[in-house]
């Protein structure tokens, strides 16, 4: 994906939740934006402000009650379900707040589940596996179940899987939630390198350390399932 150029449009979308029951929710209402290749953007807001629901419907891991989302030029939205997993597994890399590991089993098991739907020969994810866990300074853990791992370690795991797949767009839900400031700081540094290695990265936080980062462009702030405003730094 060429750098600036739009690589996720988002027109007039909501998202309700059980619509027509007692327990409706709309988590988002009327919002639009646009994602251009190599970007840096934050979805920044307080807990049910909608930044996680956006960021779902980004990463096509739902689909919107309303409104369009134009991922490289396909209306997503209205894609049978296969089609969907299919742009989700080659487009994005997700890393959520809880890492959600499997910890009894190792760091490379935990690092190739993201290809085993795929048809990639063992010998060939084996050496992806081992790659991309050499590029985070880890290699040599590929062996050790993930619950012998440091939480800085665990961390690396979880991008690690992120990256497997080789994807475009790294989706990041409120990531440093759970990690002191150092940890934080080594995941930003870890993110802003594979920007400057082409990956558009998205991340929904309400961290200071995240959205006063440097590598950060974009702020998009949310409240109430709407877009307030954005901010260009």
């Amino acid at each position: 994906m060429a750098e600036g150029k739009l690589l996720i449009h988002i027109e007039d979308v909501t998202k309700i939740y059980n619509p027509g029951k007692p327990d409706e929710i709309r988590a988002l209402s009327g919002a639009s934006l646009n994602i251009g290749g190599g970007e840096v953007i934050v979805l920044k807001g307080p807990s049910g402000s909608g930044k996680t629901t956006m960021l779902s419907l980004i990463g096509c891991m739902s689909r919107p009650t309303s409104g369009k989302i134009v991922v490289e030029g396909r209306d997503v939205a209205k894609l049978p379900e296969h089609f969907l997993t299919n742009i989700r597994r080659k487009t994005f890399g997700f890393i959520f707040q809880q890492f959600n590991l499997i910890r009894n089993v190792s760091v490379i098991e935990n690092v190739l589940l993201p290809l085993y739907p795929l048809k990639t020969g063992l010998s060939e994810m084996r050496e992806r596996g081992e790659k991309v866990l050499g590029d985070l300074g880890i290699r040599e853990k590929w062996h050790l179940k993930v619950n012998r791992l440091s939480g800085g370690e665990q961390q690396r795991v979880a991008i690690a899987r992120a990256l497997i797949n080789e994807p475009d767009v790294i989706i990041a839900d409120e990531p440093t939630a759970h990690l002191d400031r150092q940890l934080s700081l080594d995941l930003l540094k870890i993110l802003e390198d594979l920007n400057r290695e082409g990956k558009t990265v998205v991340i929904a936080t309400h961290d200071p350390i995240v959205y006063d980062h440097p590598f950060v462009k974009r702020i998009v702030e949310m409240r109430d399932g709407r877009i307030q405003g954005v901010t260009v730094k």
